[in-house]
């Protein structure tokens, strides 16, 4: 009995022993067997969808050995070496675009800067400046603004964002990846189609002699070759939009006056009193300017004053000598004495009584 369950035990080990080397030699395995399935499968869904995509992969490392860095050719701002390649980035085709709103000092300059950091990687595609003009203390200043779209090859596009900031004072800036590989290769797909059936057709018209089937295939090649070109123009449109990223720019320059330097308190007292001044000053403007404007409809109530005030003084004359008249009227059938008769005055001292004498 004792043996057996010894030998039971022993048995127990050696398979916990077992299991556990064979998860830890799984677990160190696993990367390694993974990175080739997951490269073998990406392959395998690009030969699905045309077969081109594993040729373009065994092309690209040879395009960027032909020993021309595009780097090398920058000069003043710096060397863009500091790119770090990114699997994802190089088996997708990616739209990448970014935009920023940069202050400057000077317009003219960064622009300078700009043509230097994107020479030999790409180039300036599109500009649109402008120049205002700015009156501080009597004085006129030219201040540009504009915008310049820019297209860099993809693979300096972080860089060369890098150093478009140290231009001037970013104040916005955004970017954007669109993801058109599905839709790259599908177009690929149809265009290779297009081609083989447009190759068996040219085939099948030289073996004819019937003029009817020749003009039917003739119409049916004309189809597919537009179908073909329409595809081409798109498929190339894509490439150019992945190869070359695009960054729009909008610089303008800082406006004089921009900062201004803190006032002391003498100076905000005096800045306090001149706006009060300029505020009476526009307040005795402005109310000229009514007046002026005001002026005609002025004179015209005036006269119109002028003449009730004539018309009221010419009525109440009139009506005086009537009031009159009805006051002296008399009654019927009686005469009255209209003069009035005035008694003497007599002094007051006559006027009393002297006592009589007995």
């Amino acid at each position: 009995m004792k043996k057996r369950l010894i030998g039971l035990l022993l048995i127990a080990v050696m398979l916990i022993s077992i299991a556990a080397g064979c998860a830890s030699g799984s677990k160190s395995e696993y990367p390694r067997d993974t990175a080739p399935a997951s490269r073998s499968s990406t392959a395998g869904g690009s030969a699905a969808k045309g077969g081109a995509y594993g040729e373009n992969a065994a092309e690209a490392p040879a395009a960027d050995d032909g020993g021309y860095d595009p780097a090398d050719s920058l000069a003043g701002i710096g060397s863009l070496t500091g790119d770090i390649s990114n699997p994802i980035l190089d088996e997708r085709k990616v739209i990448r675009s970014a935009s920023l709103d940069i202050e400057v000092e000077s317009f003219d300059k960064a622009f300078s800067n700009i043509e230097t950091i994107i020479t030999g990687i790409g180039f300036i595609q599109e500009t649109n400046i402008n120049t205002d003009r700015v009156y501080v203390d009597d004085e006129v200043n030219l201040v540009k603004s504009g915008t310049i779209v820019l297209r860099v090859d993809r693979t300096k596009f972080d860089a060369v964002l890098n150093k478009l900031r140290g231009v001037g004072e970013v104040y916005n800036y955004t970017t954007h990846g669109e993801d058109v590989t599905d839709q790259y290769y599908d177009v690929e797909s149809r265009l290779r189609l297009l081609k083989l059936e447009q190759e068996k057709i040219e085939a099948y018209v030289a073996k004819l002699d019937d003029l009817d089937q020749i003009f039917k295939a003739e119409s049916k090649l004309t189809e597919i070759r537009y179908q073909i070109e329409s595809l081409t123009g798109k498929l190339n449109k894509l490439s150019s939009l992945v190869e070359l990223s695009t960054i729009t720019l909008y610089l303008y320059e800082k406006r004089p006056g921009h900062d201004p330097k803190p006032l002391t308190y003498g100076e905000k007292l005096l800045e306090s009193l001149k706006n009060s001044l300029l505020e009476v000053v526009d307040f005795l403007g402005d109310l000229l300017l009514f007046i002026v404007a005001a002026l005609p409809a002025l004179v015209l109530l005036g006269l119109l004053v002028l003449i009730g005030v004539a018309i009221y003084k010419k009525v109440t004359k009139n009506r005086k000598p009537q009031a009159g008249g009805n006051t002296t009227a008399s009654l019927p059938g009686k005469q009255t004495d209209t003069t009035a008769v005035k008694e003497p005055d007599v002094p007051r001292a006559e006027q009393t009584d002297k006592p009589e004498k007995k």
